[in-house]
């Protein structure tokens, strides 16, 4: 009998078989059959940190490693590598170690480990991953994602930035003006905001209507019938519902020695308590509020002049908190490591933000030194990053050069920062807050002015990309010079805002040199403005505002100029000047007397949607009308208020809108 002997099954043996190819068929169904080819998928070859590339084009997804990466899906290190956070790291900084020829990062081994600070828009341990509100570019870098910076009133047809119209200067006596800017409030409860002002001695408060609700002389309630002090409030009043219970309080400082920091209440009566003193006698000049401790009552911090400690921070009761002044016990760090120091600021030096995203704010007093301080809420210090030998932020020198700050000592550039408030914001969209501040630009041999310094830092004190040195402007026109009676020179108050498509804030001040500064995140001089064209007469230059103006979603800039000269006697006319987000001269409006050192403030104080100027000039009218006036603004809403008074908020605590 024949035997019929099978061939392995196969389509190929069966064909044409018959019935046995029935039966192969059917075997060769029941068999296993291949999974599909693997194909290439996000990450699939640790591209994240450029580990490798995936190429499935042969049907099955292959990895070709990157230099340093090694394995099937390249997610084990060669020899000599270190494998970190996902990456294989080389003992040393290489030449694209972190992503530097795309933009990504900038490089750092000092610390012994190499260490990647990227730039804006850049994310992960090397600088490989675009954050939110990025995407990448055919070329392997991060680009913006277009946001528009406000939203367009309405309905509203577009028009041109008008002039602002003057509806009514507020009576008062001869009190002058310093650094203060005016504030508002609803003090009495009727839906429309009441005008606060800290005029020398005397804090003034204006019904709408501009009839005098109250003043209060410094250290005095309002229902005393002394209604003048003999020491000045330098700075803006702050100004929220500290305790949560409906009504507002404001708190201001002074120099008086018998007690230089006070809180009021909404009728202009000294709360229990208040006021309190700290550091004998010197003048606070720097004040702000804010939640500390998340308990839902606001404390009261303040930096002084002169010697420290310099930083305070008060309970609402009046008793210092525990932890403070800062420096004191409890912030150096362990030696070797260089002890803390501080010295007291003159403008308006302080600052709340949370800088290590733990939901409370933090605290940022900046001194009369090569340096600054940030503490949390308990007193402690902020460290810095592993590449500083200095520990401590309190503790590290301001050096341009930074290798020079990271070693602690040398001979270059620094800057003090003697008159600069802090201004901070999430500047490139990941989340945590930068710090913008404008020093006095000096030399470790000469402490002689040489103009301004714009400094970008994250609160570790590494430099973004691009700021790895401050941006300085050019020689100042007039720093020690006598300009007249009781006029100061341009003080660099900073401001943060989006001001174009670009969701980055630009970062924004006036300098000693005469000129407005406007600078993208990435360090780049997008423009700037010449207040000061001449230096002989001297005019300066308040903190710049930001806010849209005629309701097209298109932010403008204003701020106020003073002159040198007497009193009501300028030497040069000053003005409020409005320009567009690109530095043009839109509006420009001759102030009375030597015009304004404060910044001014923008809000509806009606609530009828439509925007008021609120200025407190240098000096006063005189004849019964005061410093204080209020302007129109036509064809403004309240559609975009970005950076809308001092210090970017009435608790004058420095904070980007965003």
């Amino acid at each position: 009998m024949n035997r019929i002997t099978f061939a392995p099954c196969s389509r190929v043996v069966c064909a044409g078989l018959g019935l046995l190819c029935l039966l192969c068929f059917a075997a060769c169904d029941d068999e296993p059959q291949p999974s599909p080819p693997k194909l290439c998928s996000p990450n699939a070859c640790n591209e994240n940190v450029l580990g490798g590339s995936c190429d499935d084009s042969s049907g099955s997804a292959r990895c070709t490693c990157m230099p340093g990466y090694t394995g099937d899906d390249c997610r084990a290190c060669e020899e000599g590598y270190t494998l970190r956070d996902q990456a294989c790291w080389p003992p040393s900084c290489q030449a694209d170690t972190c992503n530097e020829s795309h933009g990504g990062g900038s490089c750092s081994d000092a610390g012994g480990a190499v260490v990647c600070a990227c730039a804006a828009g850049f994310i992960g341990p090397n600088c490989r991953q675009c954050a939110d509100g990025y995407s990448a570019d055919a070329e392997g870098g991060c680009v913006l994602e277009p946001v528009s910076a406000c939203a367009a009133i309405p309905g509203r047809t577009p028009a041109e930035v008008q002039a602002p119209v003057l509806r009514a200067t507020l009576p008062a006596s001869w009190d002058e003006n310093w650094l203060a800017a005016p504030g508002v409030a609803d003090l009495d409860g009727d839906g429309q905001l009441e005008v606060i002002a800290a005029r020398h001695s005397v804090l003034y408060a204006w019904d709408t209507d501009g009839s005098l609700l109250w003043r209060a002389a410094w250290g005095k309630s309002a229902s005393d019938p002394d209604d003048h002090g003999s020491t000045r409030m330098w700075s803006s009043p702050v100004i929220a519902d500290f305790d949560n219970d409906g009504d507002v309080e404001i708190a201001v400082g002074s120099g008086a020695s018998d007690g230089n920091v006070a809180v009021y209440d909404h009728q202009g009566m000294l709360l229990s308590g208040w006021p309190q003193h700290f550091g004998g006698s010197d003048e606070i000049r720097a004040i702000t509020a804010g939640d500390l401790d998340g308990d839902g009552y606001f404390e009261v911090v303040v930096n002084k002049t002169n010697r420290g400690p310099a930083t305070a921070v008060f309970a609402l009761s009046g008793e210092l908190r525990l932890g403070w002044p800062q420096v004191g016990e409890g912030c150096d760090p362990e030696p070797p490591a260089e002890g803390c120091w501080d010295f007291g600021g003159y403008n308006q030096n302080i600052g709340l933000a949370d800088f290590d995203a733990d939901g409370k704010l933090d605290v940022i007093s900046t001194y009369d030194a090569i340096g600054f301080g940030i503490f949390h809420g308990d007193g402690s210090p902020f460290p810095t990053h592993s590449s500083f030998s200095d520990r401590v932020v309190t503790a590290v020198e301001a050096y341009h050069d930074l290798a020079l700050s990271q070693q602690g000592w040398g001979n270059g550039d620094r800057s003090e920062f003697t008159y600069s408030p802090p201004a901070m914001g999430d500047v490139d969209g990941d989340g945590l807050p930068e710090l913008l501040l404008i020093g006095d630009h000096e030399h470790s041999e000469s402490t002689a002015n040489r103009g301004s310094s714009f400094w970008l830092l994250r609160p570790d004190l590494q430099r973004p990309v691009g700021w790895e040195s401050p941006k300085d402007s050019g020689p100042s026109i007039s720093y020690d010079g006598e300009l007249g009676a009781n006029i100061v020179h341009t003080q660099p108050q900073p401001s943060m805002a989006q001001l174009d498509d670009d969701p980055a804030l630009e970062l924004i001040g006036p300098a000693y040199d005469g000129y407005v500064y406007v600078y993208d995140y990435s360090g780049e001089l997008e423009w700037r403005y010449r207040y000061d064209a001449e230096g002989e007469p001297y005019t300066g230059a308040s903190e710049v505002l930001v806010a849209d103006l005629n309701g097209d979603g298109v932010p403008e800039l204003l701020f106020n100029t003073w002159s040198s000269g007497a009193p009501r006697e300028a030497d040069a006319p000053a003005h409020l000047l409005i320009l567009s987000n690109t530095g043009e001269l839109l509006q420009q409006v001759e102030l009375a007397g030597r015009g304004s050192m404060a910044a001014p403030t923008l809000a509806d104080l009606e609530g009828d949607g439509e925007l008021e100027l609120i200025i407190s000039l240098k000096d006063t009218l005189g004849g019964g009308e005061g410093g204080v006036q209020i302007w129109e603004l036509p064809g403004a809403g309240v559609n975009c208020l970005l950076w809308p008074t001092a210090r970017g908020n009435q608790l004058r605590q420095g904070r980007a809108s965003r």
